[in-house]
């Protein structure tokens, strides 16, 4: 008998995220990293970008 890929264990648990912020962050040699916001509201609007650093 083949095994189903869509079967899940039955003690998984699985959680679904919405992220409404998240940050990006890549370094330089020259120690001057970039950081990046990125937002957006519950109601799922579209995202805003917002530059940390430099």
């Amino acid at each position: 008998m083949e095994e189903d890929p869509t079967l899940v264990a039955k003690a998984w648990t699985l959680h679904t995220l919405v992220p409404v912020t998240v940050e990006f962050w890549q370094a330089d040699a020259s120690r001057v990293h970039t950081r990046l916001r990125y937002e957006r509201d519950a109601a799922g609007a579209p995202w805003e970008r917002h530059r940390l650093w430099p």
